[in-house]
């Protein structure tokens, strides 16, 4: 859809030239979970920035089984291929196979300093400040990394620059969700990925400026926020780190509006701030946030994970769930159950779709989905 001086509105390299086109001048420090925290790294002068995994394995396919989770494969191929890119590497015990990526990269890559962060599964009082002294290890790794100490104020600041990214992208995804006809599935999910990959600085300012383009572009033609001209079916879709850009396509293309979603790529990303100038020690307010944000199934409470996928059903008039697993990944697919049996009392219908990263038959998939979609 084109608009405007000829902008397509769906074209992000329009919008993000400074961080598609140009280099950031910080080096970078890969990360592999929302849990992890960016506001260290980048109090410490670091780009935080998301291993996305490599679509082509080469190497990585020899030190892994073959029934191993397909984003560890690929992100241990991204790690093989950085050539020094990374200034350091931050893993979390999201589950056993990423505990091994760790084991992995401390033996096979020497050049590449690697931290372990231990994320606590509760939520309580306790669990937070027992992050909260894990956050202050890994505070002192990233000083180490920098040749320096790190100071809390500095990380209020740090904090303050990730909470603005936080706001801005969940304002960008409020509109998307209300103007569906006006921005592709696609598009969101780019704008996503870039989000976890650049400079927090340059990519805020640069979605601000996108989303006033899009409000501007809303006004002079007149599109009502949240009114359809049609119909058509309001989908939730819930997942793990999915960032496959031909399903993204395919959803696009097919007679679906994208209500609400929980991913690692999404929500679970960006929701909920951390509290700064509250009286209380920044370290403990960080760990306060990453532990009560959207939870992910690694989650001990999976109770409160399904009544807020519960709440967000009832919120968004959701008719159906497009339930996604990367292949092998235990964590999510024990919780599928559970969450298939909360659906049926809600009498709310799912579609499961198990998937390797960037490896699944297109045709099949969209058979699945338009027969899926034909039913509500």
């Amino acid at each position: 859809m084109t608009y405007n001086n000829d902008k397509n509105i769906n074209d992000i390299s329009v919008f993000f030239k400074n961080i598609l086109s140009s280099e950031n001048n910080r080096p970078a420090v890969g990360l592999f979970c929302t849990y992890a925290p960016e506001e260290l790294i980048f109090a410490a002068g670091f780009v935080p920035s998301r291993v996305m995994g490599r679509k082509k394995l080469a190497r990585s396919e020899s030190y892994f089984p073959i029934n191993f989770c397909p984003y560890i494969k690929s992100s241990w191929e991204s790690l093989l291929s950085a050539d020094g890119s990374l200034k350091a590497a931050v893993f979390t015990n999201s589950c056993d196979g990423m505990r091994r990526l760790y084991d992995t990269a401390n033996i096979y890559l020497k050049n590449t300093p690697s931290y372990l962060l231990d994320v606590p599964r509760l939520q309580g009082e306790s669990s937070i400040n027992f992050f909260k002294g894990n956050l202050n290890d890994m505070k002192i790794f990233m000083g180490d990394l920098a040749g320096r100490k790190i100071t809390d104020g500095e990380i209020e600041k740090t904090a303050a620059v990730i909470n603005k990214k936080r706001k801005t992208l969940k304002k960008f995804s409020r509109i998307f969700k209300e103007l569906p006809h006006l921005i592709l599935i696609s598009t969101y999910f780019k704008v996503m990925e870039l989000s976890m990959t650049s400079d927090p600085l340059i990519f805020t300012d640069e979605l601000e400026k996108y989303i006033e383009f899009i409000e501007k572009t809303s006004r002079d033609h007149k599109i009502i926020p949240g009114k359809d001209n049609k119909k058509i079916p309001s989908i939730m879709i819930i997942g793990n780190f999915i960032t496959e850009n031909k399903l993204w396509d395919m959803l696009s293309a097919l007679n679906l509006k994208l209500a609400a979603d929980d991913l690692c790529t999404s929500t679970r990303y960006f929701e909920k701030q951390i509290e700064i100038n509250s009286g209380q020690d920044i370290l403990y307010s960080m760990a306060q946030r990453y532990l009560t944000k959207p939870p992910c199934m690694r989650m001990a409470d999976l109770g409160l994970k399904l009544k807020e996928i519960e709440n967000n059903i009832t919120e968004n008039n959701i008719e159906g769930v497009i339930f996604i697993s990367l292949k092998f990944c235990d964590t999510v697919l024990y919780s599928f159950p559970l969450l298939k049996q909360k659906l049926n009392q809600l009498k709310i219908p799912v579609l499961y779709l198990e998937m390797e990263y960037n490896n699944f038959s297109e045709g099949q998939l969209k058979t699945r989905i338009q027969a899926f979609l034909e039913m509500l």
